[in-house]
């Protein structure tokens, strides 16, 4: 009976519940320590996962004793490895060349462009590759790492004092460079498979980079009815028609929507998108991205897609870490607040790593994107405004302390 291999990412994946017609076929290397694996026909647990070629070396002995039909990947930096695993075995799925389409920002780029706009770019192998990009573009200019996600690394130059300090950071052989583009940035996330079609788009609240300049960040729901949804829905069909597809994949797009009105490609990831989407996407559709992704993959039954419109949006945003120890506040005091977390994992006093950093979550209704996004900043205000930190709790602490002493005065 074949066998089926996946290099997990998802910290809370339980594969056993996910698909119990498969659990005992199932051989799961995961970056994270999994609950419920007892039923897993092999289950590892692999530090430092992404940066090992251990799971690559135990799947090709695994090979050895079992036939795979399916080798799956949930993390967007095991698509290469688990392509060329693929091509070796002889096992279907993503090629090595569409992995790398969807990995590399440089041949990404050059394939979108043969249906829609990108931002021009050019590869930087020196400094100097820099510095003509810029004397030729001007300012700004974005300059990023060919393969990383959550805007890690990403520099934003807007005159020669911000290329003066990019000049001291050290250089890396992974960049490019490309054009800044101005406009709001949208997304699409979507699950496509034979006879199954679900995408939906979004709006960011803000610039994903401007967690690195202290603002919190976000994602606002458009109504699928909207005629911007639309269009951004064509836009994703326009660019994944030029790309090396596997028949069943879930797809991440950022797409700029420019002051004159256009849409240009910022990037498209093959995987299903991060932080808040999943949350916010079972919320108002019902439909859970990752299982949906998976059960296809592997030629197992889902529920079909949403066909009527939903009766309300959603919408999220996540306060950033404040660099200082600090305590998040309760629960927002208002009945459209659908799910409110708080990160008990941060450290105190941690800043923000990535566009994913966050010290508290909240997610909000609202019956459409314009609502959505009134609410966010609501909630967001009274969460920003109700922060505490040690020097508000000594401050309470002293007025309680004080309060005390004034009543045993009133007593004696």
């Amino acid at each position: 009976m074949s066998q089926v291999a996946v290099i997990n990412y998802g910290p809370q994946h339980d594969y056993a519940a996910l698909l119990p017609e498969l659990a005992d076929r199932l051989h799961v290397f995961s970056h994270h320590e999994l609950k419920n694996t007892e039923k897993l026909a092999h289950y590892e647990y692999v530090p430092d996962c992404e940066s090992v070629p251990y799971p690559e070396l135990a799947i090709r002995r695994l090979a050895t004793r079992h036939t795979f039909s399916h080798l799956l990947t949930d993390n967007e930096y095991d698509l290469e490895r688990a392509a060329r695993i693929r091509e070796d075995l002889g096992i279907p799925g993503q090629s090595v060349a569409g992995a790398l389409s969807f990995r590399d920002k440089a041949v990404m780029k050059e394939v979108a462009s043969a249906a829609v706009r990108t931002a021009r770019f050019a590869r930087l192998g020196t400094f100097g590759d820099l510095i003509d990009f810029i004397w030729g573009q001007g300012y700004p200019v974005v300059v990023k790492p060919v393969k990383q996600g959550g805007s890690r690394g990403v520099a934003v130059l807007r005159d020669e004092d911000d290329l003066t300090g990019f000049s001291r950071r050290h250089w890396r052989d992974d960049l490019i460079v490309e054009e800044f583009v101005e406009g709001r940035m949208y997304h699409v996330d979507a699950v496509l498979a034979p006879g199954y079609r679900f995408v939906a788009a979004s709006r960011y609240l803000r610039s994903c980079l401007g967690v690195f300049t202290g603002q919190n960040n976000g994602s606002v729901q458009l109504h699928p009815e909207e005629p911007f949804a639309v269009r951004l829905r064509t836009f994703l069909g326009l660019v994944l028609d030029v790309f090396d597809t596997p028949e069943t994949g879930a797809y991440h797009l950022e797409v700029f929507h420019t002051p004159d009105d256009e849409l240009v490609l910022c990037e498209i990831a093959s995987r299903v998108g991060g932080n808040r989407i999943p949350a916010l996407t079972r919320a108002t559709y019902g439909v859970d991205l990752h299982s949906t992704w998976l059960r296809l993959s592997l030629g197992l039954p889902v529920e079909p897609p949403p066909v009527v419109p939903p009766a309300e949006v959603h919408g999220s945003v996540s306060v950033l870490p404040q660099g200082r120890p600090v305590r998040a506040p309760g629960r927002p005091p208002f009945d459209w607040v659908r799910h409110y977390e708080v990160n008990e994992r941060l450290a105190p006093g941690a800043v923000a790593q990535d566009s994913t950093s966050y010290l508290c979550s909240v997610i909000v209704a609202g019956a459409d994107s314009d609502q959505v996004e009134e609410r966010l900043y609501e909630a967001e205000a009274w969460l920003m405004a109700h922060l505490e930190g040690p020097d508000d709790e000594d401050h309470e602490h002293h007025e309680h302390h004080e309060d005390d002493e004034h009543h045993e005065a009133r007593a004696a």
